[in-house]
């Protein structure tokens, strides 16, 4: 339990290995300052970072039932000794704040560290910032490799931390039977009668969908899955305008010369370039294919493309200032966002439905009007 007069703080660190990196003339450097008037930084260059090395060792990537899952094990370390294969220079990067009024009726640090980890992506930010700018003015090695990556919470000077293993996942026993092997060998003919144009096109979605599953962070994953998508609706789409815009970009042309004068034929050079550069939007493609393909829950399909095109947009260009807005792109959203992709890629690909099953693949949820079609 603590008192009234506890001072308590979170704050967030990113342990960066900085390879081949050392100072010429200091053994180690330290600086703290303010961000944006809210969060206290603190930066250190150096062979003893100010909040140790944590060394997770001996630990599963992957589950497969039946085998053993090693979870790992954590050291800390005050300076890398040699034998980690770490070091022996790092970049520490650590952004912490005053608690906030939530925070703030925590009685334990455990509880701190949990409210540190709700605005991880928070700190995050703040970090990227502070060590981008580092490795984009002084070197990148500087952040070329993140070692540690962990909560911090104190209650007065006493510094409590979060440790972040690798994360396990569950695999599924997969066994190829004897149709398998048919459908093995009728790909051959297919391989075959393949163009080199074809195979280009093709080869660029499926190069962005193996990134995208061998991606860890949810985040990476979510950002990583609209490549492949973007390629496969460029890829088998029409890019011409509709007849709708046609006719309207014909009303255009009508009034241009009736009413422009002698900025007639300028305006007319204009405009026809601006026509030949328009093209179908992302949901306009989509919408197309999904209503060609009618795959069970295509409409639904539509609405999911369409809510996840505007998250992604958010997390690349940022949301609109005078609305506020918390996006969250967690396990479920990449795992419908994957699922869709990996659908829609076999279907353009191969006309059908037989994507791989899994048990981890969303339950599709159909409306009354696709079941009837």
């Amino acid at each position: 339990m603590t008192d009234d007069n506890t001072i308590k703080r979170i704050g967030y660190r990113i342990l960066y290995d900085a390879k081949g990196c050392s100072f010429s003339d200091h053994n180690e450097y330290q600086a703290n300052f303010n961000v944006a008037g809210k969060y206290d930084v603190q930066i250190y260059f150096g062979p003893k970072p100010k909040h140790g090395i944590q060394i997770v060792s001996d630990y599963s990537k992957y589950y497969v039932p039946g085998s053993e899952a090693r979870f790992g094990k954590t050291e800390f370390m005050i300076e890398a000794d040699g034998s980690t294969g770490c070091g022996p220079f790092f970049f520490e990067t650590v952004v912490s704040v005053q608690t906030d009024e939530q925070s703030s009726i925590a009685n334990t640090q455990d509880d701190l560290l949990r409210h540190a980890e709700s605005r991880r992506e928070e700190f995050r930010d703040v970090i990227y910032l502070v060590a981008g700018i580092v490795g984009l003015r002084f070197q990148r090695q500087f952040v070329l490799e993140p070692f540690n990556d962990n909560a911090l919470a104190w209650m007065d000077d006493t510094l409590s931390q979060g440790v972040r293993t690798p994360v396990l996942e569950n695999l599924e026993l997969i066994s190829i039977n004897e149709n398998g092997i048919k459908h093995l060998e009728a790909l051959k003919q297919s391989f075959a009668s393949l163009t080199v144009d074809v195979l280009a096109k093709h080869s660029l979605i499926f190069h962005w969908l193996l990134r995208a599953w061998h991606e860890r962070d949810h985040l990476h994953t979510f950002i990583a899955l609209f490549v492949p998508l973007e390629a496969l609706l460029t890829t088998f789409t029409e890019s011409k305008m509709s007849a709708e815009e046609k006719r309207l970009a014909k009303s255009i042309r009508m009034l241009i010369k009736k009413h422009a004068g002698s900025n007639a034929e300028d305006l007319l050079s204009f405009v026809n370039r601006l026509v030949d550069r328009t093209g179908p939007t992302l949901d306009d493609r989509f919408v197309d294919v999904a209503t060609f393909a009618k795959l069970p829950g295509w409409e639904a399909d539509i609405e999911a493309f369409k809510k996840f095109k505007r998250m992604r947009n958010m997390l690349l260009h940022g949301s609109d200032t005078n609305v506020e807005q918390k996006l969250t792109v967690g396990e479920e959203e990449v795992r419908t966002l994957q699922d869709l992709v990996e659908r829609y890629v076999n279907y353009c690909l191969f006309r059908d439905n037989n994507v791989y099953q899994s048990r981890w693949r969303p339950q599709i949820r159909e409306t009354a009007e696709s079941k009837s079609n």
